[in-house]
């Protein structure tokens, strides 16, 4: 049997989408030559910007792999969130001007976290089958665990590459530089505050019955899997 080829025909928003990711990856590629070849990095952003840029390539890279089997809209939300909390937010240090932006994208990281994990649940067998409080369950802990996943880094970058990612080292009275490790604490704090959101939203769209904008983001997550899994959908509207 031969395999079916992705769909890769794209419309004027997913290249409007891939438009706007290849001008940001040229910019952060840009910033990022400039602080290799000037040695000019301030503020630590040579692995940010490398990294985003990378980053920025996948929504082109999904597409050519697997076609529209990616939505647009989990297109535009993966490249606005990525805009928001990494090119704003650490690139150009929105975090610093702005005090409370950092937290704020902690706390959306929170909720998109588990959103992810919603997109990974619609994408398996049954899905439709499994028990709302297990939704919540498995979405709040993958929200949770990317949070932890994203600390580590951090903490990885900072003890190895010398980056500032969890704060400036402070000079101790005994002459020992350590990093206060409140930051971290306050943005697993932020994400925890997410994921309760998410899971307080999706209680209430399965409680109410009431799409809720989530019950739209099923849909679009269930396009293209298990016909099962749309048509309990479909019968789930019908109610």
């Amino acid at each position: 049997m031969q395999k079916e080829k992705p769909d890769r025909k794209a419309g004027p928003l997913r290249l409007g989408v891939f438009l706007f990711d290849a001008l940001a990856a040229c910019f952060t590629l840009g910033y990022f030559l400039y602080i290799v070849i000037t040695g000019n990095d301030p503020y630590n952003r040579m692995l940010n910007t490398l990294l985003l840029t990378l980053m920025y390539l996948l929504p082109p890279a999904a597409h050519l792999l697997f076609g529209k089997k990616i939505s647009d809209f989990v297109l535009v939300f993966y490249s606005a969130f990525l805009t928001v909390a990494s090119l704003l937010g650490q690139v150009l240090r929105f975090n610093h001007y702005f005090p409370w932006y950092d937290k704020f994208c902690h706390f959306a990281f929170g909720y998109v976290g588990a959103l992810a994990g919603l997109f990974v649940l619609c994408k398996m067998a049954d899905y439709k089958s499994l028990r709302p409080s297990l939704v919540v369950i498995l979405t709040f802990s993958i929200s949770m665990m990317c949070g932890a996943c994203w600390e580590i880094m951090e903490y990885l970058s900072s003890q190895f590459l010398g980056q500032t990612a969890q704060g400036v080292p402070q000079e101790t009275t005994d002459g020992k530089m350590i990093v206060d490790i409140t930051d971290t604490m306050l943005d697993i704090i932020a994400n925890f505050g997410g994921a309760v959101l998410f899971a307080v939203h999706y209680i209430l769209h399965r409680a109410t019955k009431r799409s809720l904008l989530l019950g739209a983001i099923e849909r679009d997550f269930l396009a293209g899997t298990d016909p099962s899994n749309e048509r309990a959908d479909e019968a789930r509207k019908g109610e």
